[in-house]
């Protein structure tokens, strides 16, 4: 037998107290681990601290959930009991994502339409709580039936309530997760503000463009 693990956590952003407060949630964001040290923790979220609005697949590490603040951030921690074959299944998930050259795409459009119920199935676009359920999904761990929009880490909250094995700051969390200088320094690294805003505008082209891909692929499968 091994373990999943999933990670709620309240970060220390304007979006995420955005997201805390239209969820009426305590957190905001979610990851999935495959190893109790969150040393292979992994989420979809922004690829730089300074620009919200582009991001994607990402392996998550401690300065990157507290923005490099000394703030404490407060997390839940759900360890899942699955068989050999079910982590390999959700592990095999995980990494397909992680290389497909497409690139899988932070769904902003989720998150903009959610008010709406529009933007959910944009294809190889992702929020977090959506990545961390549908790979739970891959290992026969089906937290509602049916997954038609994403849901909120509140959600997820309430229906892993039985799996809670920590519950406190990130900081205090032992064992503590570690990352290298390479993923902390990419995190950090700054760009113009013009480069910035044209990689936000090509970023929102392609979740337009694979938005309808979706759809058209609805369409068919009707």
């Amino acid at each position: 037998m091994k373990n999943i693990y999933v990670i709620l956590s309240a970060t220390p952003t304007k979006i995420g107290r955005a997201i805390r407060t239209i969820t009426k949630s305590s957190f905001n964001h979610a990851s999935i681990s495959l190893a109790r040290d969150l040393s292979e923790m992994y989420s979809f979220a922004r690829y730089r601290a300074r620009n919200p609005l582009v991001g994607g697949f990402i392996q998550e590490f401690p300065q990157r959930l507290t923005l490099g603040k000394d703030k404490d951030v407060h997390i839940k921690i759900f360890e899942i009991p699955v068989t050999d074959n079910q982590y390999e299944n959700i592990k095999q998930f995980i990494y397909e994502i992680r290389d497909d050259e497409d690139q899988c795409l932070y769904n902003l459009l989720a998150i903009l339409g959610r008010p709406f119920g529009l933007g959910y199935n944009t294809y190889k676009a992702y929020v977090c709580t959506d990545f961390v359920v549908k790979a739970l999904m891959q290992g026969e761990i089906n937290l509602v039936e049916s997954v038609l929009a994403p849901m909120s880490p509140g959600e997820i909250e309430q229906l892993l309530d039985e799996y809670l094995v920590y519950e406190g700051k990130l900081q205090e969390y032992n064992p503590a997760p570690a990352c290298s200088q390479e993923l902390v320094n990419d995190f950090f690294r700054k760009a113009s503000p013009f480069r910035e805003a044209y990689q936000a505008a090509v970023h929102f082209c392609r979740l337009i463009s694979r938005a309808l891909k979706g759809r058209r692929n609805a369409d068919v499968m009707q």
